[in-house]
């Protein structure tokens, strides 16, 4: 019996690593490597040069997860085993962004990757087998995430480019410039500025992202992994316009798993929630951010018992997976620091802005309230118009949920702790009784 409830424990212990490495067979990756999505680009209308625009793009939740485990490793320092578990020591994720000016099939102006970008085995990528570099200033062949965690991305390009090799190019070096990439009648420089002007009323710029994954194991060449391509964005003449969202359009965020973390803030504990991203907020936060907007998440949270919700500060920038809050906030005259055992509270919203189409930010409607042991806390409940939960029913926990652990089923109506505890107080009888038996076995034979 012990043998089987150890081997039944390591499966239970075993099952989120299985989850996270399942595709590891399948292609060497910890993850499935997929195309960047929702790419929007918005020309910056000659904030920072006339030609830079801005492009955004999404990470999948899968992606964003497992940076995530990743910076926790480095953080709890078992790094080492991490990496040893995935069988390299380095692992990273890089962008390339191909571009092309009104026609993508031009041999001059349309897409401009070519098979320098997959990178040598001794330069990397971009560059010829004696280190040339084959891409112009504005053809991005390694560019570092902000973030890996983040589900939005973003990156200016086509931006200014000086009167040397970059606009010119190095034949010498068979690096191209940008010059050497545009037709003549397609643009104008002013050298007198040293900046290349793109009339995007007459023009239509095209841009597309792929993943780079780099895995490194010491003593080897780094291996390159690539995504396809990504949707084809685009600024100018025939571009998509955007239209601002409205309150519609957000969804109420999707939060589960509160739990207590061995982190503190000020001297006060640390709350983990999951947040689940959907496909419909990923498009779009992607389009947002592309047009000088944002999409956050506002997390609040209270002690049990306490009748108002405070606002947390912690993470919100939003990701898939887990997010922190500190508790910092709830401390008060009363409560100068809030007891690590303490049964927390939390919902969140979305706050949308946007300064360039409205004054006020955009709210989303509030996620259910969570609370450990339960995802939803809101049944029977009625919330007013302040945001706040009317206490009329009595009820802190979730329909069928166990008023004294909180987490399990209350077969026929007891905790399952109490069947235990009834479990044991039958067992220690019958222990006394079989003992008093034969004691008193002994005594008739005497």
């Amino acid at each position: 019996m012990k043998k089987l409830l150890a081997l039944l424990l390591v499966c239970v212990l075993a099952l989120p690593l299985m989850a996270v490495y399942s595709s590891a067979a399948e292609s060497d990756l910890p993850f499935e490597l997929v195309a960047p999505a929702y790419v929007t680009a918005n020309h910056l209308d000659g904030n920072d040069s006339p030609t830079t625009t801005k492009l955004t793009y999404s990470l999948s939740n899968e992606m964003t997860a497992f940076f995530k485990n990743m910076d926790n490793a480095y953080l709890n320092d078992t790094i080492e085993q991490f990496m040893s578990e995935i069988g390299c020591d380095d692992i990273w994720v890089s962008i390339q962004v191909d571009w092309a000016l009104d026609d993508v099939n031009d041999s001059i102006s349309g897409w401009h990757y070519n098979k320098y970008w997959d990178g040598d085995e001794y330069f990397g990528l971009g560059r010829d087998s004696e280190g040339n570099p084959r891409w112009s200033d504005w053809d991005v062949v390694d560019w570092g995430l902000n973030n890996a965690t983040e589900t939005v991305q973003d990156i200016w390009v086509t931006r200014g480019v000086p009167n040397d090799d970059r606009w010119n190019g190095d034949p010498e070096r068979h690096m191209p410039g940008v010059k050497d990439q545009l037709r003549p009648e397609q643009y104008t420089y002013d050298y007198d500025e040293e900046t290349v002007h793109i009339d995007y009323t007459k023009h239509t710029m095209y841009f597309r992202i792929r993943f780079v994954v780099t895995v490194r194991i010491d003593g080897e060449y780094d291996k390159y992994y690539f995504s396809d391509w990504s949707n084809i964005a685009s600024v100018g003449k025939d571009a998509e316009s955007f239209v601002p969202l409205t309150k519609a359009d957000l969804a109420a965020p999707v939060i589960t798993d509160l739990h207590m973390t061995d982190k503190e803030f000020n001297g006060n504990p640390i709350v983990a929630f999951t947040l689940t991203v959907p496909d419909k907020l990923m498009e779009d936060a992607t389009k947002v951010e592309a047009h000088g907007g944002s999409i956050v998440i506002e997390v609040e949270g209270r002690v049990k018992g306490d009748k108002e919700f405070v606002s947390l500060q912690g993470d919100w920038i939003i990701k898939a997976g887990e997010m922190e809050s500190a508790l910092f906030n709830l401390a008060n005259e009363s409560r100068p620091n809030v007891p690590k055992d303490s049964i927390i509270e939390l919902r969140c919203r979305y706050r949308y802005d946007h300064p360039k189409y409205f004054d006020d930010a955009v709210y989303s409607d509030w996620s259910k309230i969570i609370s450990f042991g339960t995802d939803d806390i809101n049944m029977g409940k009625t919330e007013t118009t302040d945001g706040t939960v009317s206490p009329d029913d009595g009820a802190d926990h979730a329909k069928g949920s166990c008023p004294i652990c909180h987490f399990c089923p209350q077969p026929l109506g007891l905790c399952i702790f109490i069947w235990l505890l009834i479990l044991v107080v039958i067992i220690v009888i019958i222990i006394v009784v079989i003992v008093a038996v034969k004691k008193s076995k002994k005594k008739d034979k005497k």
